[in-house]
């Protein structure tokens, strides 16, 4: 049995700490978006939009998924890691930057997460077996 060098061990567990980093800040980002004074007294003050829901439900998805790509890499289950990780990466960095079109310190932290999803996801690919 084989040991693994030193540098692609560091390299392995910096990819599963930014998996991890990367999906705690997206999901608290999306977290915060949701409209919790509207839902209180149970009744909409304001109208939510659906372009809102989806993009809610969507990012909630991507941050779980980090998750798993996550618990992929500690698994050293790289190739599901990889191509994972950097798909969710994109489709979190595309809702960041394309569909809310609102600029302010949640969504500059959804793009930071998803660019960190999407290195992560690069190493735990290049490195596979």
């Amino acid at each position: 049995m084989s040991q693994e060098p030193i540098w692609k061990r560091t390299l392995l567990d910096l990819a599963a700490a930014l998996f991890l980093i990367g999906g705690v800040v997206s999901l608290v980002s999306m977290v915060v978006m949701i409209p919790i004074a509207t839902i209180y007294p149970f009744m909409l003050m304001a109208p939510v939009r659906f372009i809102t829901v989806v993009v809610l439900i969507v990012g909630i998805i991507c941050a779980v998924e980090a998750f798993e790509c996550y618990s992929f890499t500690s698994k050293r289950v790289l190739s599901k890691a990889g191509i994972r990780g950097i798909i969710t990466g994109a489709i979190l960095l595309s809702l960041s930057i394309g569909l809310t079109g609102i600029e302010d310190l949640r969504s500059h932290l959804i793009t930071a997460s998803a660019i960190l999803m999407i290195v992560a996801g690069a190493m735990c690919y290049v490195y596979r077996e």
